[in-house]
C-alpha cells in the first residue's frame, strides 16, 4: 500500500510540472481513448497547479462534460458549469457551461439522436401514437421532428425547435436562429425544483406551469426512469389540468388529466417505445 501511495505522489508531481497547454493536449487524447479518469486527473492538474493559465476555464468545462455525459453525477457537473459563469464570467465557454447546466440533466430529452414514442394508453398505442425525433443543429438549439400516427398511417408531420438559453428551455415553432419571431414556450424553466412555477404562452394561451415533483421512479414498458419529474400544466379558464412527466435525457413519458383541486389522475398517454 505504501509503495501504491508513493507512485502515486510520484505521478502528480510529474504531470504537476508539465506546461498546461500539454496538459490540455493529453487530456483530449486520454478522452478520446476513454481513459477518463486520467483525463479527469490532468484537467484538475492544470485548475489547481497552474490556476492562473488561460486553460483553467476549458479544462473546469470538459470536467463538468465528463460528469454530465459518462459520470452521469449531475450535481458534480453542475458545480463545475457553475464555477465557469462565477469565476469567468468573460470567457468563451460561459455560454456552453449554461448549456450544460440546462442538460444536467435534460428533462425534454432534447439530445442528438434521442427518439421517443409515447401512444394512447387503451390500445397501448395502436390507434394512435406520437414519435419524435431530436436532432443537433447548434449548440444550444435542437430540432424535433414529430409524427402522429393513426393506426399505422401518418395523419400529421411537423417540427419543433428547442433553444436552451437563459436558464430555459424554449420551444418555437419556427427556428429561432433564422426567424425575426419572438414568440416560445417555455418548457421547462431551471432550478428543477418543486414549487418552480412559470407562466408562458402556448398556442396563443396563458400556460401556467409547475414542477409539482421530482426525484420520482417510473416504470414503463419494462423499463424503469429514475429521478423524474411531475409538471402541472394549467391553461386559464380551463377546468381541468394536465401532468406531464418527464424522464432525464429522454423527455415526456407519461400524460396524465385531472380535474381541478382533484388528486384523481387518469393517464391518457405513455411511453411505448
Amino acid at each position: 500500500m505504501l509503495r501504491l501511495i508513493i507512485i502515486f505522489i510520484i505521478f502528480l508531481l510529474c504531470i504537476s510540472c508539465i506546461p498546461p497547454k500539454m496538459l490540455m493536449e493529453q487530456a483530449k487524447r486520454d478522452e478520446q481513448n476513454q481513459r477518463f479518469d486520467k483525463a479527469e486527473q490532468k484537467y484538475l492538474t492544470i485548475i489547481i497547479k497552474h490556476n492562473k493559465s488561460e486553460y483553467v476555464p476549458e479544462a473546469k468545462y470538459r470536467l463538468g462534460l465528463l460528469y454530465k455525459d459518462v459520470k452521469k453525477d449531475y450535481l458534480q457537473a453542475r458545480m463545475w458549469f457553475n464555477e465557469i459563469i462565477s469565476r469567468h464570467p468573460d470567457s468563451e465557454y460561459v455560454k456552453p457551461a449554461e448549456v450544460g447546466i440546462l442538460e444536467s440533466p435534460d428533462y425534454i430529452g432534447a439530445i442528438d439522436g434521442n427518439i421517443i414514442t409515447i401512444g394512447d394508453i387503451e390500445s397501448g398505442g395502436k390507434n394512435m401514437r406520437l414519435a419524435t425525433e431530436f436532432k443537433k443543429l447548434d449548440y444550444n438549439l435542437y430540432i424535433g421532428k414529430y409524427k402522429l400516427f393513426a393506426g399505422e398511417k401518418v395523419v400529421k408531420t411537423y417540427d419543433r425547435y428547442y433553444l436552451k438559453e437563459n436558464g430555459e428551455i424554449r420551444e418555437y415553432t419556427v427556428n429561432p436562429k433564422t426567424s425575426t419571431s419572438k414568440n416560445y414556450t417555455v418548457m421547462i424553466k431551471y432550478p428543477v425544483e418543486t414549487n418552480t412555477s412559470w407562466t408562458t404562452l402556448k398556442d396563443n394561451k396563458q400556460v401556467a406551469y409547475t414542477i409539482v415533483a421530482k426525484d420520482l421512479q417510473l416504470k414503463l414498458q419494462n423499463k424503469t426512469f429514475d429521478g423524474c419529474i411531475k409538471v402541472r400544466e394549467y391553461i386559464k379558464g380551463e377546468k381541468g389540468v394536465r401532468f406531464i412527466y418527464y424522464a432525464p435525457n429522454k423527455g415526456c413519458v407519461r400524460i396524465t388529466t385531472a380535474m381541478l383541486d382533484e388528486p384523481k389522475e387518469y393517464t391518457v398517454m405513455e411511453l411505448i417505445q
